[in-house]
């Protein structure tokens, strides 16, 4: 199943904002306990130490000295949403050549590596260009046929060029130097919103990690860029052209969406990534890659003096730039149901959803809340009808914001269904626990039960350096004050039946639901 619901899009952001994989035991006995919100956030806080550089990136550093370790997380606010759609897949695609290496990482010469990537990156802009050529219908017969010799020589050119530049290349050499340097966790991932970079290392280990990491912004080579973009097309292929469910989740996305920023996967579309040209992929970066939306999060046993004159030392070399325009395409507001089909030999599954304002949106913790009375857990309403009682579904995911949260966005419901003819009667009882919802409220125990679960779910994801680091350069970047991941707590206790009530009549209107499903082929 492709990761469709929620938060980051399943991108292992923070256990209070993944309803559907994590559970944990409540952190109280009874609702007569009260959870002191504010000491727990003081006892955080005074840990927590934020600096801003003169170019813009935000440091927030928080110590931790149970073990001798850091957990350093670096998100730059940049994802899939920022690609005009003919690039579709550049964010993540970048995020793979970031790893290339550096003039003085990645290669054993790179002063005669570098006449090889010159000639790579000229011949293949010329084959790009010739290739997009020939899409157009109204080129006659004879130019295509020189067209298609030029393509054949400069393509035998090309891969001269590359077996010349690979004799000096070395694959992974920052994971080799990490690995010694003994890395956990090494990563990084593309959303909807954000590119990430993470590892958890010694303690002893941040200026080497300062280093490496911002030489990685300050002078990136985007080596071995054609096979690369071979690779990330098979990827696309493993993840969702093999992948029923990953396809109708895709086409959830372009029904919902159409051609504003969420429209799109974050992988992109085979027919563009296959076009993905080495000049726009540079300018992308050169765009998007500014520090004014980098916020890195390091937490573990450090000082905090020490810490931020290394991180200065080696991040404060990225020179301040202007912040891109966003792409000017916008969601246009939904006048009608919206329904898809696809046809593939695979299970019946659906996804259905409604619009709704992004994150920053007064309603967004009732969304949340709504997301776990409907499928959090065994007794969430959703769970009981379809799964337990009525049997009708192997499984049912409800996501609060799919697939990102800067932008409006949709309220999911994920059913894999165990008979195509049996659709209609799962949205009837979609429809019938709303209804209830909107005509009685959820129940006193209900939300206490969900409040206690939330908390239990942040404080033991916050009991985790990697958690700690990952939270902190979430709500910095994303919702733009890392100290919300403590208001977060406070602004779900403060939901009640009534805003619950409120939410479904306003916005789960039939007009508002886009609703895709699985059709079985060959079975």
């Amino acid at each position: 199943m492709p990761r469709i619901p929620d938060r980051y899009l399943l991108n292992k952001l923070v256990f209070a904002l993944l309803p559907f994989f994590f559970s944990a035991a409540p952190v109280r006995a009874s609702s007569d306990e009260k959870f002191d919100i504010g000491h727990f956030r003081a006892g955080i806080e005074k840990n927590i130490q934020k600096r801003t550089l003169a170019n813009g990136l935000r440091v927030i550093l928080m110590k931790q000295t149970a073990s001798p370790t850091i957990a350093c997380y670096l998100k730059i606010g940049v994802g899939s949403a920022n690609e005009p759609f003919d690039q579709a897949g550049t964010a993540h695609f970048l995020e793979h050549l970031l790893f290339k290496g550096t003039p003085t990482l990645g290669t054993t010469n790179f002063e005669k590596e570098k006449p090889y990537l010159e000639q790579i990156a000229a011949d293949g802009e010329r084959i790009d260009a010739l290739e997009r050529r020939l899409l157009d219908p109204l080129v006659g017969e004879d130019e295509r046929a020189a067209m298609r010799a030029r393509l054949k020589i400069l393509t035998e050119r090309l891969a001269r060029w590359q077996k010349g530049a690979q004799q000096y290349i070395i694959s992974e050499e920052d994971s080799q130097a990490y690995s010694l340097a003994g890395q956990v966790g090494y990563n990084a991932y593309t959303t909807t919103d954000v590119t990430n970079y993470q590892i958890k290392l010694p303690a002893h280990r941040l200026a080497m990690w300062a280093e490496l990491e911002s030489s990685r912004f300050l002078d990136p080579i985007l080596r071995e860029y054609y096979p690369e973009r071979k690779v990330i097309r098979e990827e696309r292929r493993m993840r969702y052209d093999s992948r029923p469910t990953a396809l109708l989740y895709e086409l959830f996305l372009k029904t919902a969406f159409g051609m504003s920023p969420y429209g799109k996967p974050v992988i992109g579309f085979d027919r563009s990534m296959q076009r993905l040209r080495l000049k726009d992929t540079r300018d992308f970066f050169d765009a998007n890659y500014v520090p004014s939306r980098m916020v890195i999060a390091v937490v573990g046993d450090l000082d905090f003096d020490a810490a931020f004159q290394t991180i200065e030392k080696y991040f404060g070399r990225l020179k301040a730039k202007r912040a891109p325009e966003f792409p000017p395409t916008v969601y246009e507001p939904q006048q009608g149901r919206r329904v898809a089909t696809l046809e593939a030999k695979n299970s019946p599954a659906m996804i259905t959803g409604w619009a709704r304002p992004s994150v920053y949106h007064a309603d967004d913790r009732a969304f949340e809340v709504l997301a776990r009375l409907l499928g959090d857990g065994q007794t969430s309403r959703l769970v009981d009808r379809l799964v337990i009682r009525d049997k009708l579904v192997a499984d049912v995911k409800v996501g609060s914001s799919t697939p990102g949260e800067k932008l409006d966005t949709e309220f999911t419901i994920f059913a894999d269904v165990f008979d195509a003819q049996n659709y209609r009667q799962v949205e009837q009882i979609i429809a019938e626990e709303l209804e209830r919802l909107r005509k009685d409220g959820p129940t006193t125990e209900e939300l206490q039960k969900i409040k206690n679960r939330y908390i239990a779910e942040l404080v033991h994801a916050l009991q985790q350096n990697a958690g700690l680091a990952d939270n902190l350069s979430y709500y910095e970047l994303i919702l733009r004050d890392y100290r919300k991941m403590f208001t977060a707590l406070e602004e779900i206790e403060q939901v009640d039946a009534k805003q619950i009530q409120q939410l479904i009549k306003k916005y789960f209107t039939e007009k508002t639901n886009t609703t895709v499903y699985l059709k079985p082929i060959g079975r």
